[in-house]
Parts: C-alpha cells; sequence; structure tokens
C-alpha cells in the first residue's frame, strides 16, 4: 500500500505516512480480525490455562507435604541407622580353636574373660581394627581380672607326719609352729627358688628350732628312746605267697607282723600287743577271732608311738578291725605291714 500524497510505501496497518504525515485512509487500512474459529481456540486456551493454574495449586501443597513428610521421615531414621552401626561397630569376635567365634557384644565378652573363656593373650577383632589383636592390647584389657597381689617375703611349705603338703606360710608362721612344736628340725621344708625339699634344720629356719632342754635323769630310771631295728617286707609278695599256699604262710606273716611290733614298742619302752608266738597260737584256736583282735590292737599300738623328727602313725584300728568281717583279714595285714615299713623308712631318720 502507498501513500496518495507523497508515493510512499506505506506499512501494514499504517494510519499515518511516515515521509509526508498525511492521514491515511481508513478504508485503506486492511484489519486483520481473527475468526470465530480462532476466537474460540482463544477462549479455550484462556479456560484450559485458567484450570490447569487451579489445579497446579493443590498438587503444589500435596508436593510440599510430601516433600515435609519425606524430610521428617529421614530425620527420624537417621539415628535409627546409627545406632544400628554403632552396635556392628561394637560386635567382637575371637578366636576359639583356631576358629572365629562370634558376634558378641561388649556385656558377653566381659563375661566370657569372667569366666576366663577367654584371656589375655587371646585374639579377638571387631569392625574397625585393621587386622586381629592380643585382647591385652585392645579396650578390653580394662576387664581383665587384677593379678593377685603375692605377699612380701618368702613363702615356706612343709610336709606333715602324713606325708601332706601345707603352706604357703610366711616366715613368722613357720617360727610359730615351730615353737609349737609341730614341725620340728627333721621336718622337710621348701620354699620358691630352692631346687629340692629340705629339712628344716638345713634350712635357714634352723635358728629358730629350741634347742632341746637337757633331760634330767630319774633317781629311779633314765629312758632314752631306742633306734627301731625292723627290715621292710614286701606286701604284694606277701599276699601272693599266702594265697598259693592256701593261708599258710599268712600265719608265719602274722608272726612277723607281732614281732615287729614288739621291736618298736620296746624300743619306746611300750607294751606290745603281745608275744609273737602266742598271736599265732590263740589264732588258730579261736579259729582266727583273736586274730580280728589282734588287728585292733596293733593299729592301737603303732598310733601311739613317738618319733624325734616329728613322723606320726595314723590310727587304722577300727579299719582293721572291721575288714576281717567282712573277709578281707588280708587286707588288714597289708595296711599294718604297710606302717610298718613307713616307720622303717622315716622312723628313724
Amino acid at each position: 500500500m502507498e501513500c496518495k500524497q507523497c508515493g510512499n510505501s506505506l506499512p501494514e496497518n499504517a494510519k499515518f505516512c511516515p515521509e509526508c504525515g498525511a492521514p491515511v485512509p481508513t478504508d485503506d487500512v486492511v484489519e486483520e480480525t481473527p475468526s470465530a474459529k480462532e476466537k474460540v481456540e482463544v477462549v479455550e486456551a484462556v479456560i484450559e490455562e485458567d484450570q490447569t493454574t487451579e489445579a497446579e495449586e493443590p498438587v503444589q501443597d500435596v508436593v510440599e507435604e510430601v516433600e515435609e513428610t519425606k524430610e521428617e521421615t529421614i530425620t527420624q531414621e537417621e539415628p535409627v541407622e546409627s545406632e544400628e552401626e554403632k552396635a556392628q561397630a561394637e560386635e567382637w569376635y575371637y578366636v576359639r580353636e583356631s576358629q572365629s567365634a562370634g558376634p558378641f557384644t561388649l556385656e558377653q565378652m566381659i563375661e566370657r574373660i569372667r569366666d576366663a573363656q577367654i584371656k589375655e593373650e587371646t585374639l579377638v577383632w571387631k569392625a574397625g581394627m585393621a587386622d586381629w589383636q592380643k585382647l591385652k592390647d585392645t579396650e578390653l584389657k580394662e576387664y581383665l581380672p587384677t593379678p593377685d597381689v603375692k605377699p612380701e617375703g618368702d613363702q615356706w611349705y612343709f610336709v606333715d607326719a602324713n606325708n601332706k603338703q601345707n603352706g604357703p606360710y610366711t616366715v613368722e608362721q613357720m617360727k610359730g609352729l615351730i615353737q609349737a612344736h609341730q614341725i620340728y628340725g627333721n621336718t622337710f621344708v621348701w620354699k620358691t627358688g630352692m631346687a629340692d625339699w629340705k629339712r628344716l634344720k638345713d634350712t635357714e629356719l634352723a635358728s629358730y628350732v629350741m634347742p632341746e632342754a637337757p633331760k634330767q635323769e630319774s633317781a629311779h630310771q633314765t629312758f632314752t628312746k631306742k633306734p627301731i631295728y625292723i627290715s621292710e617286707r614286701s606286701i604284694g609278695l606277701s599276699i601272693v605267697l599266702s594265697i598259693v599256699t592256701c593261708s599258710v604262710y599268712s600265719y608265719y606273716w602274722l608272726y612277723t607282723l607281732a614281732r615287729d611290733i614288739n621291736e618298736c614298742c620296746r624300743a619306746q619302752n611300750k607294751s606290745g600287743p603281745g608275744e609273737p608266738g602266742i598271736v599265732v597260737l590263740l589264732s588258730l584256736i579261736t579259729c582266727g577271732l583273736y586274730g580280728i583282735y589282734f588287728y585292733w590292737k596293733a593299729g592301737k599300738v603303732l598310733s601311739e608311738l613317738e618319733f624325734d623328727n616329728g613322723y606320726r602313725v595314723s590310727d587304722n584300728s577300727i579299719i582293721m578291725l572291721v575288714l576281717p568281717f567282712l573277709g578281707l583279714g588280708i587286707i588288714s595285714m597289708a595296711i599294718c605291714q604297710s606302717t610298718l615299713n613307713d616307720i622303717c623308712r622315716y622312723g628313724n631318720e
């Protein structure tokens, strides 16, 4: 389209000429109006936009609520996961018989330490440790039992008359036992550092041994203990010979028992159970009844013997009395012979 005044080309829908400024007749302006279809599309677009806007608002609210709930859930779950991880980190394992045992909680490990199921040299491991370590090198060492504190001074032991070990005792306690005449110079003693047992009189405790007061001679009689001269006898061989000879040898054995017991009593100026020949004869006449009495009497007499080295004989008289009634008279003879053998070994030391 051109300007009617200057002939200049006019832009579409121009109302004035840009060159001369002359107005452009309205008839010459072509107004493009939207068609009915376009108007309908515009209206539908506006309506759809409004509906979308209205729908997006509640959806956005729901999304925001979901996000807030998710954040709260995550916040609540974080401590739980942390506790589980911590619990796993506190699970312990240890080596038992070359195999891994576990997992165990700290309380279970402490209980096993107290029960001595695991010790300071046991290999242990838990999450976070690079390798297995000895228990004493880990935090568990504080639960190890405290070692017993050894008392100061030497700890002494001694063997009593029944060949039973006693102790430990301090030097002061040993001194008290010496003064109470419970241990003597010939008593075997031992302490840490000694290669073997020694007689008390050969150790540093010898200075505590009370010297014996000189015996005052009585105007009527002077008594001194004499050495006991008896010989040991094989108990097993005596039993075998008694069985093989149908108890004939047992009467000879009974004779030697009475003889040796009388020798022990004579050495200490005490009365014995009877003459050997009479003991055998009365046993034969009474069909063994007197022999039962002899066993009881022998046990009593032997238990009353005294020895300077502290050796004591146990009283087996009741046992030796009961066994013959059970058909085990030969066992009573064996007990009696065992006592005599011990006297032979220790009584004269």
